[in-house]
């Protein structure tokens, strides 16, 4: 379900580039650049889906990590509802992270390995300050577990006892804590076997649909 037209876009890439230097020699000079990506725009209304497609290298996760803050643009803006988060410092950058999530190809490699699943989806929620107590935290907690497919009770496990699709469930419920207005999926099913990509890119629809519904009541 599209927003209508004339809508105002929640998020506009204008002119994105961004650019890699490449060092060489003893004092590491700047003998060149790497140019991931160079001159791309798009922009995207609430409630709609952009796909980006193109062959392996050609700068769809850089262009991802650009969006969430991970690489700061080269050139060209990046305006989500209305702000130029190009130009916004740490500080003021803060409120914006809650807003824009993201979920990553390789699940194992963005979850730390030495924290239980309770406290990777509790992070969010703790440094945006989303939850009023404890018990309000716990059953946050086992609500987006649930909504992803998960029991509570996994929420005690680390994620070397889940299987890869299970470990991506769970980097979305982390995605989700903190109520996001965007969510960035950076290829978010290649690094799963082709038996659970189905189920991944199903719940994946799922959830936007019930996010629609919830934001057109």
């Amino acid at each position: 379900m599209n927003a209508a037209p004339g809508r105002q876009a929640l998020l506009e890439v204008k002119d994105l580039k961004k650019h890699f230097p490449i060092h060489t020699g003893v004092f590491s000079r700047v003998s060149g650049h790497v140019y991931a990506v160079d001159g791309v725009s798009f922009e995207i209304r609430r409630g709609e889906t952009l796909g980006l497609v193109g062959e392996s290298g050609c700068g769809k996760s850089t262009v991802a990590r650009v969006l969430v803050g991970l690489y700061a643009p080269t050139r060209g803006r990046v305006v989500f509802d209305g702000i130029d988060i190009g130009t916004l410092g740490d500080a003021a950058r803060q409120p914006i992270r809650r807003r824009i999530q993201m979920i990553f190809q390789d699940p194992y490699a963005s979850l730390n390995p030495r924290w239980r699943v309770r406290d990777i989806i509790a992070e969010p929620l703790r440094t945006h300050r989303l939850c009023a107590g404890e018990r309000e935290l716990n059953a946050r907690i086992d609500e987006l577990l649930t909504k992803v497919g998960l029991a509570p009770a996994d929420g005690e496990k680390y994620p070397h006892e889940f299987s890869g699709g299970q470990r991506q469930r769970v980097s979305i419920a982390r995605a989700l804590a903190g109520t996001p207005d965007f969510i960035v999926c950076d290829e978010p099913t290649s690094a799963l076997d082709v038996s659970v990509q189905a189920e991944i890119l199903n719940l994946l629809t799922r959830l936007r649909r019930d996010h629609v519904r919830a934001d057109a009541g």
